[in-house]
């Protein structure tokens, strides 16, 4: 369904997609569509946050000798999208660009980034070797889901909307760049094991 809503939402946007819509379009009753989901634009987000998912699960198997950028390329080549996750990627880019002016759109983009950044707190305090709940590492969490957020907004617009070709050399150049500005270098680069 909600790869549904992301769909219908790219292709005729959101005012000109009802709940209904949505429910046809997954083959379900437009009952349970608000049986599940608080509003039409809160379809989207399982398919976010199936991105924010494979972020978190990629930061739990960051390695102290890596840069986050350069994990993230290794982690890539390691265990590669597949079509569908990749398709799920682009509908997350879309939603993205289209958030920015969308305000319903943004509430849901924007939840699921909250989850992202809870789930990234104990990443970060492991990482820094803070106690989990320490107010730095939820503030660094806080910050680095901020920067991917805004990175994913400008790389979505700029590959999507305006059809530029974005490398994945210069996306990861971004993030590497946003999370060490957004912590004052702190965060990002190698750590001492």
């Amino acid at each position: 369904m909600s790869r549904h809503a992301c769909e219908l939402f790219w292709e005729r946007g959101v005012a000109g997609t009802t709940g209904d819509d949505i429910a046809a379009a997954a083959g379900l009753s437009t009952r349970t569509i608000w049986r599940y989901f608080r509003t039409k634009e809160s379809c989207v987000e399982p398919v976010l946050a199936q991105s924010a998912k494979r972020f978190i699960a990629l930061a739990d198997r960051w390695p102290d000798e890596l840069s986050l950028a350069d994990h993230m390329a290794a982690d890539m080549i390691e265990n590669p999208l597949t079509e569908r996750e990749l398709a799920d990627e682009i509908a997350s880019l879309r939603i993205a660009t289209m958030s920015a002016t969308e305000p319903a759109l943004r509430t849901a983009y924007l939840m699921v980034h909250d989850e992202m950044e809870r789930g990234f707190a104990p990443v970060v305090a492991k990482r820094l070797r803070l106690p989990p709940d320490d107010l730095t590492a939820r503030l660094f969490a806080a910050a680095v889901t901020a920067a991917f957020r805004v990175v994913d907004e400008d790389v979505g617009r700029r590959a999507i909307v305006e059809k530029e070709k974005v490398s994945q050399q210069e996306a990861l150049a971004l993030v590497d760049r946003a999370i060490r500005d957004a912590t004052n270098g702190r965060l990002g680069g190698p750590v001492e094991p």
